[in-house]
């Protein structure tokens, strides 16, 4: 993974076991086992990318095509975000975007909210729904639908169109950030508009800007 922020490898990820990573893909690739998910999460940003040995085997970023299944990593619910706990939502997205561009198998990324996401499986396929919560300073009922995501089975990459085309936030490759203001009444189940920016982490107004990601 590339970091605009570390000149360095990050040693608390997959970059510090590089020997155990290549050694993992190598199994998979060699022995063909296919519909494989990895999750992760508490690296206190989403992530969500296809599974792909790169620089070893061809990988079109555009199709999945090379992807051996789906990588699926949460952030933390209450932990700062790591480029600043003060960050603008529109500053958020624009290092989604450089994260997004600057990893190849990287599909979907958001630096912005603290939140979880949650999976269904069945013999089909795996869905996964991310959520963000919109404060961590208030007790609030409300959470953000961020993206949601599928995987077929036996297609060993992230379902195409990534994210059904549009995201509510971060940075979506060949798709939409769209950002908005509705959001999730836990406690009565109903949709409603809420000024999300009167909530937040002290991290300013979200706005209603429309952002696209290439490869």
């Amino acid at each position: 993974m590339t970091y605009p922020y570390l000149a360095q490898l990050d040693y608390d990820a997959w970059d510090g076991y590089q020997a155990n990573r290549n050694r993992t893909f190598q199994h998979l690739y060699e022995n063909n086992i296919t519909n494989n998910i990895i999750m992760s999460g508490d690296s206190h940003l989403s992530w969500v990318s296809d599974l792909t040995w790169l620089d070893e085997h061809p990988y079109d970023p555009l199709t999945g095509a090379g992807s051996v299944g789906v990588e699926f990593a949460g952030s933390a619910i209450s932990s700062p975000c790591p480029y600043g706990q003060n960050i603008t939502h529109a500053a958020a997205n624009n290092a989604s975007a450089w994260l997004v561009k600057a990893n190849r198998e990287l599909q979907w990324q958001d630096v912005y909210y603290r939140g979880y996401y949650q999976m269904t499986v069945s013999y089909d396929s795996v869905k996964a729904e991310y959520f963000g919560i919109p404060s961590l300073v208030q007790r609030l009922p409300f959470e953000v639908s961020l993206a949601n995501f599928t995987v077929v089975h036996d297609e060993n990459r992230l379902h195409r169109p990534v994210g059904g085309g549009v995201v509510a936030s971060g940075a979506l490759k060949f798709g939409q950030t769209v950002v908005g203001n509705v959001s999730n009444n836990t406690e009565t189940g109903e949709f409603v508009v809420t000024n999300l920016e009167t909530f937040g982490y002290g991290q300013g107004p979200l706005g209603g800007e429309v952002t696209g990601v290439g490869p």
